[in-house]
This record gives C-alpha cells, sequence and structure tokens, in this order.
C-alpha cells in the first residue's frame, strides 16, 4: 500500500480527559486513536502516529499532546509552539499543521487560566487557525448548554476569535439511565471548518513563507559577497578587481533567478496540494458541491505559474548593476562592500514589500478562483 502520497498532518491538543481519542476516532474514523498504541512520545512532548484513510487515499498524520496540567505549562508553551514553529515556515504546505484542534470538555465547565496564557494565547498571536472544540456536549440538557455557554464566553472575551471558532462537539453517543440517547454531534461543523481553515491558512502563510525564502537567500548571497570582497585586499591585481566584482553580481543575478523559480514551485505546489486534500476531504452540506468545482479548476489551472509569479519576482527587482570599472585597487575592498550593501538594501526592500504584496494579490486571485 502507497503511503507516501498526500499527506495531513493534525495537531490535537487538551488537558487529559478531554476526550481527544474518542473525538479523532469521531471526525477520522472509529479506529484512528488504536493507530497510536505502542508509540513513542517525541522529545518535543507530542505522541506521534499514523492512520491512513483507505478510502480516502490520505495519510493523516496525528500529533498528540501531553495531557496538559498547570505544573507543565511551561513545558507544554515550548512543545507545542516549537513545533508549529517549525513546521509553519516550510515552504511545502505539506509539512504544515492543515488543522489545529485544541479541546475542553463542557463536563468541567471551565477554561483554566493557564491554558489560555500558555497555550491558546500564543497560538493565536503568531497566526495559527485553531478550532476550539467543546468536547461532551449534550445539547438536550440545560446545564449541559449552560456550561458551554459560559465557556464560550470566556472564549470569546479572551481571545481574537469569531463565534464559528468554537465548535459544541459530542463524539460518542451515550444511553442516560433514563433510556434517552443522547447522539453525536459535530461532524459537519469541524470539516467545514477544516476546509476554511486550511485555505486562510495557505494565502495568509504562503506569502510569508515565500517572501522569508527569497531573503534568506538574498542574505546567503550577502554573506558570500562580503567574504569575497575580503578576500580581494591588496594582493589581488587591478585587472582581477573588475572580474572579481562582475561575478558577485552574476551570482546575484543567479541566486535571485533560482530563488524566483523555487517560489513559482512553491505555490503551485501549495495550490495543488490543497486541492487534492479538498477532493478527498469529507463532503458535507453546502460544500458538497466543492469535489465538482475543484476538479474542474484542477483540470484547466495552469500549475506552473510562469507568467505569473517568476516574472514578476524578476521584473520587480531593481536593475542588478556594480560601477565595477571605477573599483582602484587601493580602496577596492571599501567600495565593493559598500556596493554590496547598497544592493543588498535595495532588493530587500523590493521583495520585503512590493513582491510580498505581489505574492498575496496572487494568493487572493487564487481564492477567488477556486471558490468561483
Amino acid at each position: 500500500m502507497d503511503r507516501t502520497g498526500l499527506v495531513s498532518n493534525i495537531l490535537i491538543a487538551g488537558k487529559t480527559g478531554v476526550g481527544k481519542s474518542a473525538f479523532i476516532n469521531y471526525i477520522y474514523g472509529h479506529d484512528v486513536a488504536e493507530s497510536r498504541a505502542g508509540s513513542p512520545v517525541t522529545q518535543e512532548g507530542l505522541h506521534e502516529y499514523e492512520y491512513y484513510d483507505l478510502e480516502r487515499g490520505i495519510l493523516f498524520r496525528f500529533f498528540d499532546t501531553w495531557g496538559l496540567e498547570a505544573d507543565r505549562s511551561e513545558e507544554w508553551h515550548q512543545a507545542i509552539l516549537s513545533i508549529v514553529h517549525q513546521r509553519e515556515g516550510a515552504l511545502d504546505i505539506a509539512e504544515w499543521f492543515h488543522t489545529i484542534y485544541y479541546l475542553l470538555s463542557v463536563q468541567s465547565g471551565r477554561v483554566e487560566a493557564y491554558e489560555l496564557e500558555a497555550i491558546l494565547k500564543p497560538l493565536y498571536e503568531r497566526g495559527s487557525n485553531v478550532t476550539l472544540i467543546l468536547t461532551n456536549f449534550n445539547e438536550d440538557d440545560p446545564m449541559s448548554v449552560q456550561k458551554a455557554e459560559a465557556m464560550e464566553r470566556v472564549l470569546l472575551r479572551e481571545l481574537p476569535i469569531e463565534e464559528e471558532d468554537i465548535i459544541r462537539v459530542n463524539s460518542v453517543e451515550k444511553k442516560l439511565l433514563t433510556g434517552k440517547r443522547v447522539p453525536v454531534k459535530g461532524y459537519e461543523e469541524v470539516w467545514k471548518r477544516n476546509r476554511t481553515n486550511l485555505w486562510k491558512d495557505i494565502e495568509r502563510k504562503l506569502p510569508i513563507n515565500l517572501t522569508n525564502h527569497l531573503l534568506d537567500e538574498l542574505e546567503d548571497w550577502r554573506i558570500r559577497s562580503i567574504a569575497s570582497a575580503e578576500a580581494i585586499r591588496m594582493l589581488t591585481p587591478q585587472a582581477m578587481i573588475s572580474w572579481k566584482a562582475r561575478k558577485i553580481e552574476k551570482d546575484l543575478e543567479k541566486t535571485l533567478e533560482e530563488a524566483a523559480l523555487t517560489t513559482e514551485e512553491a505555490m503551485a505546489e501549495g495550490v495543488r496540494h490543497y486541492i487534492q486534500l479538498m477532493q478527498r476531504y469529507p463532503l458535507v452540506g453546502e460544500q458538497a458541491d466543492l469535489l465538482f468545482r475543484t476538479r474542474r479548476v484542477e483540470l484547466g489551472f495552469d500549475y506552473s505559474f510562469g507568467k505569473t509569479v517568476r516574472k514578476m519576482v524578476l521584473g520587480m527587482i531593481p536593475g542588478v548593476h556594480f560601477i565595477y570599472w571605477a573599483f582602484k585597487r587601493r580602496t577596492a575592498e571599501r567600495g565593493i562592500k559598500k556596493a554590496i550593501e547598497q544592493q543588498y538594501a535595495s532588493v530587500r526592500q523590493t521583495i520585503e514589500e512590493e513582491i510580498r504584496r505581489g505574492f498575496e494579490r496572487e494568493m487572493r486571485q487564487l481564492g477567488r478562483t477556486l471558490n468561483s
């Protein structure tokens, strides 16, 4: 069985006893949580396990946190934020967390202060899309409804979220002593949220990550170039100075060309991954026609982006030009360094401002195309 294809990464967090296993089994399949038996707990404090959904052809990778308690909140803070930062900064969206759940039990009726301060607020501050799940909810029980409403008021007051960010769920059908049954609840709402959150993440994070990639490549060029300029000193023949300066100039041109190609490929792969997940995620409610729409887009979509992304990046970069023939041997090192810093500052400003806005425009346009 090929499990190397489409991947979806899920981070699930919450205190001990909130019903994480039951929730995962309900949303992803009845035997999902069983697959983690015997799996080691990672050094980051996460219990990682996989579940291959044969029907949908998706390998779900779950990162299940240790049970959160007050005396370990700092440990949690470091573990969760570290892995979220590591994955969400990747160019390849297959490395991202496509879904982040934070579970709270309605039975407790409380949101602990350390959950807000150590985990939730830092996640929202860094822009992560977190779905808050209120587990063990019974809509026919006035006390359950009252507790859920009280918890939601706290969450809405303390966090930068909307009501749709909170979903009431009951993962396991229960039979009460009265003989009445409490049905499962929340499946459709959770999957609708997963779909919406994934595109929001791509539209927001991909331009940032593409921009950071360009800046990293530019910084590497600067470091290489300064080292090359320092190697000139007084021993370099006058005839070699212009050649060295020209080599630095050509290195920048090549660096920008390759970085622009990488951003083009990363954006195309990101959209392709999104479309494939949308086709294979469960179809629910009013979004049931999305399969047809994304398949139609996929069939007629130009993944190369050759006429937009790469051309846009290179078209916005200021002309790469050193006045290398003016460098005299006595002042060559200082002069070339100055030219490097000037070129670096000019290109960096363009990437941070114009090119990043260009990436954002491309993603907005893609969003309109995919949802029109």
